[in-house]
């Protein structure tokens, strides 16, 4: 019921928006949040109906998913994008990311912590072999990921909250769209996915989906994205931790 409405919220607030007159004079970034979530649902309610009637494994349906995705975002959704912000969206992005070399520190910093990431889930699975009875990693293992994350998010609040938003909105488009490939079976990721992934299984991923790290990932973020205004200024008072209660 949170996620739906949730969803709903930002969708009704894209509508309300990309109808206005006044766009072009928001903030880029909570347009880039807002279309990349409508984008992310869509395109999973589209791949959901289209492979209840395709076997989702094959090459063929492979070949149709990131055409169909290439073809929703290059055709809709980018120039959705650019309407909204009066920019196209790749010039925005590099012209952001280039504004100061913080930002590009950050990004080499976190391009590091993620490269961590895979390394632990590639070491893991190296480590089980075919005889093993080991199905699931230690919790202790999982933390691992936990001190990652916080890793990743207090030197971005700390430096460039702004940065933040957006690497966190793109994150969660890149975790999004490595789920539908998991889950649909897309070549040639699909499978290998699975197999990594199992091993860092509990109770609380027993269904089809792999949410936890989605879930995760939203609750770091979400105080950036509720209030990006107040995470930009300097803050006193009680007041002073709203920025920091995802990592708390």
């Amino acid at each position: 019921l949170l996620v739906l409405g949730g969803l709903s919220f930002v969708l009704n607030q894209l509508i309300k928006r990309s109808l206005s007159a006044a766009g072009g004079k928001g903030d880029p970034a909570d347009y880039l949040l807002l279309v990349a979530l409508v984008a992310l649902v869509l395109l999973g309610i589209i791949f959901s109906i289209l492979f209840c009637f395709m076997d989702s494994s094959t090459w063929t349906s492979s070949l149709f998913f990131y055409m169909m995705t290439a073809v929703l975002s290059l055709g809709i959704f980018m120039p959705w994008m650019q309407l909204l912000i009066r920019r196209h969206p790749v010039f925005w992005l590099l012209d952001f990311l280039l504004q100061s070399r913080t930002r590009l520190y950050l990004v080499a910093f976190w391009t590091v912590l993620a490269s961590i990431a895979c390394a632990v889930v590639l070491h893991q699975n190296f480590q089980r072999s075919p005889q093993s009875k080991k199905l699931q990693v230690s919790t202790a293992t999982r933390k691992y990921f936990h001190f990652l994350v916080v890793a990743t998010y207090i030197p971005g609040l700390i430096y460039d909250r702004q940065l933040l938003f957006v690497a966190a909105v793109i994150c969660l488009a890149v975790f999004i769209l490595l789920e539908y490939v998991r889950y649909f079976r897309i070549k040639p990721l699909g499978q290998t996915l699975r197999n990594l992934l199992t091993l860092f299984l509990d109770e609380r991923d027993s269904g089809p989906l792999i949410l936890t790290h989605i879930y995760l990932l939203l609750g770091m973020s979400l105080p950036v994205w509720l209030f990006p205004r107040l995470c930009s200024s300097s803050l006193t008072g009680s007041s002073t931790f709203l920025p920091y209660s995802g990592v708390l």
